[in-house]
Parts: structure tokens; C-alpha cells; sequence
């Protein structure tokens, strides 16, 4: 199983946003690009109106 590490750089993210495919749920919404790394990256962005959402409680 390969390592992931974190996605930290905006350019980055403009990477996947603008070169990946696009899956969307009720809640999540999922970039994806392929590589010829030894790892994966992961990056997670998460809306305003989830985050106060998940802090209300």
C-alpha cells in the first residue's frame, strides 16, 4: 500500500482542480489526478457552512 501525504501548496490544488476528474456527493465533493509517484496526496478543503455546522454542536 502506497504512503499518502498531504497536499499543502495552492498551486497544488489549482493542479487537481484544473487536471482532475470530478465525483460530488450530498457532502463531499472528490478531485482526482493520476500519478507515477510512490505516493499519493491527499488535500481536503471543507466549506465554511460545514466547518460551523460541525462546531455548533
Amino acid at each position: 500500500m502506497k504512503i499518502t501525504k498531504m497536499l499543502k501548496k495552492n498551486y497544488e490544488f489549482r493542479n487537481v482542480l484544473t487536471n482532475g476528474k470530478y465525483y460530488a456527493g450530498n457532502y463531499i465533493k472528490v478531485f482526482i489526478v493520476k500519478n507515477n509517484k510512490e505516493c499519493n496526496f491527499l488535500g481536503l478543503a471543507i466549506s465554511s457552512k460545514l466547518r460551523k455546522s460541525i462546531y455548533e454542536e
